[in-house]
């Protein structure tokens, strides 16, 4: 069985559903790209995580991304999932609970206490990636739009929680 078609050999490819070929540098292969490293790179997070509550959360994450990639990637088709409010909603309650559980942070915050929350905030900084290259492809939707920015804020809360509950005192930067 071969898995490749040759077709994208001169730099083009499609959307499912647009029958038309368009260049792999065009805005929404961006998104599409950036997207799809975040989920990756989730999934290191997620293999990571001893912590049950964190995987599920990055579980729901990556799914939710799915849904987000399937609204940027298709085009001339009316079944295409899109994200609704509901699941924003749930971003933010949990990003409200983990958010609880490390407490107040008035400081910003040195990567790498853990191996965890190392990984977690370079998710955040693909999330904020992929939310400019969602941004900047053709029609971004309110919800996806909401969601990513909400994403990378629960990420960060995510690698403070990590570290906390890992014994690790957070670092903050002196400005030296």
């Amino acid at each position: 069985m071969r898995f490749y078609s040759g077709k994208g050999d001169k730099g083009t490819s499609t959307l499912y559903g647009s029958g038309k070929r368009l260049s792999k540098t065009d805005k929404v292969f961006e998104a599409l790209g950036a997207l799809d490293e975040l989920n990756s790179y989730l999934g290191v997070c997620l293999s990571l995580s001893r912590n049950k509550k964190i995987k599920k959360t990055l579980d729901v994450i990556q799914e939710n991304l799915f849904i987000i990639q399937a609204e940027v990637g298709n085009i001339g088709t009316s079944d295409v999932p899109k994200l609704d409010k509901n699941k924003l909603s749930k971003l933010e309650n949990i990003t409200d609970k983990f958010g609880g559980e490390v407490g107040i942070i008035t400081k910003f915050s040195l990567s790498g206490e853990t191996l965890l929350s190392a990984h977690l905030d370079y998710a955040r900084t693909l999330a904020r990636r992929a939310e400019r290259s969602y941004l900047a492809s053709r029609t971004p939707s309110d919800g996806a739009t909401a969601y990513l920015n909400r994403l990378s804020s629960l990420l960060f809360v995510l690698a403070r929680y990590a570290n906390k509950k890992a014994g690790k005192r957070e670092r903050n930067p002196g400005y030296k």
